[in-house]
């Protein structure tokens, strides 16, 4: 393998899509611009966000680890992902006709601002936990490249994130994310040829018997434990809905949501399938490589740069979009929200960008002293976090299910990730239940309270007034 022609198409793959990134700035003249594009996306550009937004480190590099050591049961990370996009879609018109553009802002205006700050932080440390695991999952596609130390090779995704967002932000994010998208569909559809053409039946046989074909290998509560953490933290992720406050319209941003979840439950297969294959011929390799070295053993050069490159830029362009949508929540939510003097436009967009800066350098260095953690666990911690924060209170509003009383709704919303975090701390590696039970339960039961202590008390009022 020629290592020029292998640096060459890594380089260049990356350098356009800076550059592309950095260019989207002319489009960015307001705070608007910057945070959703205007609202003018089309179909296409809503799925290559959505896209961008979610295909990233976890669901390719992180999917292959996970197949690599205990099979197709890695599919949950991307089949959950797929499964919430598609409700997103669903559910357009509804959030959309909310008239705002964070997902805190939608729970402050039916529950109030408590409940808006409350959504605002648990939130925001949820999908900072899942910018932590973009960065981790940069690392084995640049080991195998270039044996740097871990300070310099977590730098470069952290600067790369920089580039495709600090300047253009969400229409930067959503050039690069729909750029993205096409070279890994293309990229992996090769990669599906290849494998379908090379294996035979009888490994799949194999799998099979082996139990690596079966979605359960952690077990029945594991599995949906996960699926489940997957479909209510991304239904609770402002990343994931920004693309769709940014479609021109309703249908596009239905449109682009329905073809994102085909994109992305097609893209955790593959790579799956990559997993699974490379656990058979390379048994020797650390599992976190498992992608970058299929390419590498059996790719030519300048196809295996550009692969390591576009897998790279899934990583960086999922960060970027978490990233942004953390620092649109507290400026928004947080800053602007609770403070006496309103920002001029050009200061909310000089905001914007510092609170960027500080959470990829903090990322960064949170990195550098939990180098060996698996990025999975990250994710699944990330998605449980948000999906206990709101994802009752605002399901419940989607299907048009009377609200709670706003001292209920605020409960939800600051006791579930409490719970589920003191859960994880005190009491999961005793009782093997997920701290995802545990928070939703909280959640559900008070939303629901209102509801059960009515049904309890009117027999007792009708009892009264015949008496």
């Amino acid at each position: 393998m020629s290592g020029g022609g292998l640096v060459l198409s890594f380089v260049a793959v990356l350098a356009v899509t800076a550059a592309i990134g950095v260019a989207a700035k002319q489009g960015v003249r307001t705070a608007k611009d910057f945070t959703n594009a205007g609202s003018r996306l089309s179909a296409a550009m809503v799925a290559g966000a959505l896209v961008g937004g979610f295909v990233g480190g976890t669901s390719v590099i992180g999917t292959a680890e996970l197949a690599y050591r205990h099979g197709l049961t890695a599919l949950w990370f991307t089949l959950g992902g797929a499964i919430a996009l598609f409700l997103l879609g669903c559910f357009a018109g509804r959030f959309r006709s909310v008239g705002v553009e964070t997902l805190p802002a939608v729970v402050g205006s039916l529950y109030g601002d408590g409940a808006r700050l409350g959504a605002s932080l648990f939130l925001s440390v949820g999908v900072f936990i899942q910018v932590i695991a973009q960065l981790l999952a940069a690392q084995p596609l640049l080991s195998v490249l270039w044996p740097a130390p871990l300070a310099a090779a977590a730098a470069i995704p952290a600067v790369l994130i920089l580039a495709y967002v600090f300047f253009g932000g969400f229409m930067g994010a959503s050039l690069v994310g729909s750029l993205k998208t096409a070279l890994l569909v293309a990229l992996l559809a090769v990669a599906g040829g290849w494998l379908y053409s090379h294996l035979s039946p009888n490994t799949y046989q194999g799998w099979w018997e082996a139990g690596r074909l079966s979605l359960f290998a952690d077990g029945l509560s594991a599995g949906w434990a996960q699926g489940l953490a997957m479909v209510i933290g991304m239904f609770s992720t402002q990343a994931y809905l920004q693309p769709i406050f940014a479609g021109r319209d309703v249908k596009a941003a239905r449109r682009g949501s329905f073809l994102a979840a085909v994109i992305v439950l097609v893209i955790g297969l593959t790579s799956a399938w990559i997993g699974l294959f490379m656990r058979d011929a390379h048994p020797g390799i650390v599992p976190r490589e498992a992608i970058p070295q299929f390419f590498l053993q059996h790719a030519p050069a300048w196809l295996a740069g550009g692969a390591l490159a576009v897998i790279l830029l899934s990583v960086v362009m999922t960060g970027a979009a978490l990233v942004l949508s953390i620092g649109t929540i507290l400026n928004q939510d947080v800053i602007q929200r609770f403070r006496a003097r309103t920002f001029t436009d050009k200061q909310q967009l000089l905001l914007s960008r510092l609170l960027i800066v500080t959470l990829i350098g903090t990322a960064y260095l949170i990195v550098l002293s939990n180098a060996n953690s698996l990025i999975l666990e990250w994710a699944f911690l990330s998605m449980t976090l948000r999906g206990v924060t709101v994802f009752f209170p605002v399901f419940f509003y989607l299907l048009g299910f009377r609200p709670a009383s706003r001292r209920l709704a605020l409960l939800a919303i600051w006791g579930g990730p409490i719970a589920a975090l003191l859960w994880a701390v005190l009491a999961f590696t005793r009782t093997g239940i997920d701290p995802l039970y545990v928070g939703g339960a909280f959640s559900l039961l008070a939303m629901t309270a209102d509801r059960w202590r009515v049904k309890t008390k009117a027999p007792s009022l009708k009892q009264d007034a015949q008496g």
